[in-house]
């Protein structure tokens, strides 16, 4: 099943991953939403613009629809006549890890906070035991919801009980700011602290199967065909929570809690205690305003979201080939060079341009990006070949 709702979400959220990973890529990891009220007026609105919209919204939207493509992939894998369900689960397997494969690469040889190496690991955990009931699917939501609790309580406990530390000195640990051998060498521990273990974020996890539960749900997939009136519930329950998140991230910025400079101080716990429902939120609202745009309103703009959320791959993988040489020392070198405004508008003027490569791609009667089209050769390779051929196959030897 193809929903222009759900590429159009799926675009939106690589616009926003472009948007929150240039900060980490141009300027290090522990000045990563940083907000420096002393900086001229455009940089602090760009970094609000930033830390408001995409910041702890992206990742979670990518994750969610994750988890429907699941959903999805496997209704298209049983449907096929010449599938079975022992077939489809491991052809299903077989391109998460090929998906694994890319993204260790990506990590390992571009950009060390890779998400979607994360993604492939939960993925192919979820297909362990595959296909999942919704009994199941409930129980893992309660599970992985209460542990995104507990880990969310404990960390506002340990913030708000601690005092403010002082300020850390020097440059902020990053690939970007040092020769290119050097950073090769220090991608696998980068790629490790901030790129694989986010496979252990309680909140990824239970992105991700809210995802396959609701993909999975007749209610959910008419809602994307047909519409109703439960978008518009949906839209409120969205930005009521969204509300609430970023309300607290908005009090949490004026005691501190977007300077990731300083140590734990209450500041920063009010700022984690709304990340939560701001990337809740954050989910509903994009998919119901996806859903609700079907006219031909800026129909250019919503034609580039759609071809960068059919090419997903692409853009992410691409959004690294462009920026990383614009912003490491080795090549360009803009690495702290520019304003959060400036980095805003490189990102986003990659992301455009990139969807915009997509489109023509797309229109060029390609069914999928040059990036899916790897990717999914690689699973071919690793996946099973069906009894009939491999006896064939066997029989011409």
């Amino acid at each position: 099943m193809r929903s222009e709702a759900i590429d159009l979400a799926r675009g939106w959220a690589l616009l926003g991953v472009a948007m929150v990973n240039v900060q980490a890529l141009a300027r290090g990891w522990t000045n990563h939403y940083s907000l420096d009220l002393a900086n001229t007026w455009y940089d602090v609105f760009a970094e609000y613009v930033v830390g408001i919209v995409f910041a702890h919204r992206a990742f979670p939207t990518l994750a969610f629809l994750l988890g429907v493509g699941l959903a999805f992939q496997w209704r298209s894998q049983v449907a096929d006549a010449s599938s079975n369900p022992l077939r489809a689960r491991s052809t299903m397997r077989a391109r998460y890890v090929a998906l694994l494969g890319l993204g260790v690469a990506h990590g390992l040889l571009l950009w060390p906070g890779d998400i979607v190496s994360a993604y492939a690991v939960v993925a192919l955990v979820l297909l362990w035991k595959w296909p999942l009931s919704e009994r199941a699917l409930v129980r893992w939501v309660c599970v992985f919801g209460a542990l995104l609790l507990l880990m969310y309580g404990a960390y506002l406990g340990a913030m708000w009980s601690s005092p403010a530390l002082p300020e850390t000195n020097g440059p902020a640990p990053s690939f970007a700011n040092a020769e290119w051998l050097a950073a090769l060498a220090m991608h696998p521990s980068e790629y490790l602290m901030f790129g694989l273990t986010q496979a252990t974020l309680p909140e990824v996890w239970l992105a991700v199967v809210i995802g396959v539960w609701l993909g999975q749900s007749e209610h959910f997939n008419t809602w994307l065909r047909d519409g109703n009136k439960s978008s518009r519930r949906w839209f409120a329950i969205g930005v009521g929570s969204f509300a609430i998140g970023t309300a607290l991230e908005l009090a949490a910025s004026r005691l501190g809690g977007w300077n990731f400079d300083y140590g734990a101080w209450p500041g920063r716990a009010v700022f984690m205690l709304g990340v939560p429902f701001a990337a809740f939120g954050s989910v509903f609202i994009v998919l119901a305003v996806a859903r609700a745009w079907t006219n031909d309103r800026f129909s250019m703009l919503r034609s580039l979201f759609i071809a960068a959320g059919k090419t997903p791959l692409t853009l992410f993988f691409g959004m690294s080939l462009v920026m990383v040489p614009i912003f490491h020392d080795a090549f360009i070198g803009w690495h702290g060079d520019l304003g959060r405004a400036s980095y805003s508008l490189v990102a986003a003027t990659t992301f455009f341009l990139l969807a915009g490569f997509s489109r023509a791609w797309l229109a060029a009667g390609h069914a999928r990006g040059p990036i899916e089209i790897v990717w999914l050769r690689l699973a071919a390779r690793m996946s099973p070949r069906p009894r009939a051929q491999s006896t064939a196959a066997d029989a011409s030897r």
